[in-house]
């Protein structure tokens, strides 16, 4: 086991220390990080100001923040085009094969409902559909008693499209573009409402309401 450095009287290792436990947290308070360092909160405080100002820097890619008493660093806005994506590859990468399945059922049918995603795979989905909520990679809407579900906003564009189709490998994708192109049912054709109000329920899915 590596020997702790001497902190204390290192101005440094002291803001290093600190500049750690802000990378490694996701979210800490001045007490937490006083006492976990063992500086005075006036140490932590002034090496928390100076780190804030350093990250302000065109050069560094992150920025620390404040946020209703707990500090951590956040990626800077202007790189978050760049930064969705790493989210959104990191999404499909921990999508099981079936789950995977319905995405891509969903991405070539542009919407369903359960029982024709039943249909698609021989068996039911209900778990997996909620799954998929919960993650984000999903959402559904109201139509008469059921739901249409189809991919949220972050997964329709094409790159997306095409790494789910690339993660399925091309002659699965095949069956499945053939299952879905047979199937007659396409609620994406059906009148709906101009408008539809997008929210997001307690347990973090995705939901579009009619006005």
């Amino acid at each position: 086991m590596p020997k702790q450095p001497k902190i204390l009287n290192n101005e440094p290792l002291k803001r290093a220390l600190i500049e750690a436990l802000l990378f490694a947290s996701r979210g800490i308070t001045l007490e937490q990080l006083a006492h976990i360092s063992g500086l005075n909160e006036d140490e932590a405080r002034k090496i928390l100001d100076e780190l804030a100002e350093e990250y302000k820097k065109p050069s560094h890619g992150v920025e620390l923040k404040e946020i209703e008493g707990f500090f951590r660093f956040y990626t800077k806005r202007e790189f978050s085009d760049w930064i969705s994506k790493v989210a959104r590859k990191r999404h499909l990468d921990s999508l099981t094969p079936a789950q995977l399945e319905i995405a891509i059922f969903l991405a070539v049918k542009k919407g369903a409902t359960k029982a024709e995603i039943d249909s698609m795979r021989g068996r039911d989905s209900a778990n997996l559909i909620r799954q998929l909520l919960s993650s984000g990679v999903v959402k559904r809407r109201k139509v008469g008693r059921g739901y249409v579900y189809s991919l949220t906003e972050t997964f329709k564009d094409e790159s997306m499209i095409e790494e789910l189709i690339r993660q399925a490998g091309g002659a699965s994708f095949e069956v499945l573009l053939s299952s879905a192109k047979d199937n007659s049912t396409t609620f994406v054709e059906s009148k709906q409402p101009a408008q539809a109000k997008t929210v997001q329920t307690q347990n973090g899915s995705i939901e579009e309401e009619s006005p």
